[in-house]
């Protein structure tokens, strides 16, 4: 990518051209540009980076979240479906309203990390393996708990099914089995805000942004207290029949499990392994769009290159010879010789870009 900063009319077009044009006046160039800077200097620069890094990342987080949401909640749907269940009214508001549309809200508060600017930049495709495989991974965890949770909840002594013919049941979708899926599904919900919701290198800590922050205290505090001990009238209202002690504390555990698991995902595999130390290994660079990545390798592989000159010791002193005049109209001549460094070629690949900018 190229960047270009100008601050008078003859700038225009190569602002125009870069892919990010600054300009740093608010003349004419400031037409050109997207971006206009408020001091007439390039300080600006890296805070552009920062920024811009800061919304791609917070960009494809809150997809990500988005996207695993409405899986999330759709897994649960079709395994009550089986039962010919479903969760209750105020269960899916309680889903919807107060916890992603405050997450999703919150979510893109938080601010450019102010730190040091990091050398390789964020994932700049969506649909590129990095981003695909975490939400592939974290739904697959997220299929995997809910089933489980499913399963012991049949496999319990106190268990009965959920009846959907009986007269009790006709109206009511209350049951052992809504409690189980509503209770993984509302702590995997605040997991997954929690796990695609990255800070450093690109952006500040969570704990930066305070509305995000409460919101996610409020809302696992409240999600804790539905699974463990509502009061009567609370879980009349959500339709849930609570189970013993015993199992709503498995519930739990089910959920501090899925936030470990969550976590491994998304910072060790994916973060770690997948893009810090496997993100160039096996891609081809000479077919890449990147074109500095080959020019680096190049310039790895090639001791010679960059030419570096050898100390020599102080300059010899000029050689200078004289020519006494032939006549009086003759002008003396003065010949200067001085020593002359001859770099070395540059590398094969500067020679290429070079070859390509000539024959454009």
């Amino acid at each position: 990518m190229a960047a270009m900063c100008g601050d008078g009319a003859n700038d225009c077009g190569a602002l125009k051209a870069a892919h990010a044009g600054i300009s740093l006046s608010d003349a004419e160039s400031s037409v050109a540009s997207p971006f206009t800077s408020k001091n007439p200097d390039i300080s600006c620069v890296p805070e552009v980076i920062r920024e811009g890094r800061a919304a791609l990342v917070t960009s494809f987080g809150i997809f990500k979240y988005m996207a695993a949401y409405s899986l999330t909640q759709f897994v649960s749907v079709m395994i009550l479906y089986s039962i010919d269940n479903n969760l209750s009214d105020i269960e899916f508001l309680y889903i919807d309203l107060f916890v992603i549309t405050v997450f999703a809200f919150f979510f893109g508060r938080t601010e450019a990390f102010d730190g040091h600017l990091a050398n390789a930049p964020p994932i700049l495709s969506l649909i590129s393996l990095s981003p695909i495989l975490s939400l592939v991974l974290q739904i697959t965890l997220v299929i995997l708990l809910q089933y489980l949770s499913f399963y012991c909840v049949q496999q319990a002594p106190w268990f009965y099914p959920f009846n959907a013919t009986s007269g009790e049941d006709a109206e009511s979708v209350a049951c052992y089995e809504n409690y189980a899926l509503f209770s993984i599904s509302s702590m995997q919900y605040i997991i997954l805000a929690l796990v695609f919701s990255k800070g450093a290198p690109y952006r500040k800590s969570i704990f930066s942004n305070y509305g995000f922050s409460l919101s996610l205290i409020v809302l696992s505090t409240f999600t804790f207290y539905l699974i463990l001990a509502p009061y009567d009238w609370i879980h009349k209202q959500f339709e849930l029949i609570i189970p013993p002690m015993s199992f709503r504390l498995l519930m739990a555990g089910f959920g501090f499990l899925n936030l470990v698991l969550a976590a491994f995902i998304d910072y060790f595999i994916i973060d770690y392994l997948f893009v810090k130390k496997l993100r160039y290994r096996y891609q081809n660079i000479e077919k890449s769009r990147q074109k500095f990545l080959a020019l680096e390798k190049d310039m790895a592989e090639n001791v010679s290159w960059p030419p570096i000159s050898k100390d020599h010791g102080p300059d010899p002193a000029p050689e200078v010879s004289w020519h006494p005049p032939r006549s009086p109209a003759t002008i003396s001549e003065v010949h200067v010789y001085t020593a002359s460094f001859d770099a070395s070629a540059p590398s094969s690949i500067l020679n290429k870009i070079i070859k390509e900018k000539r024959a454009c």
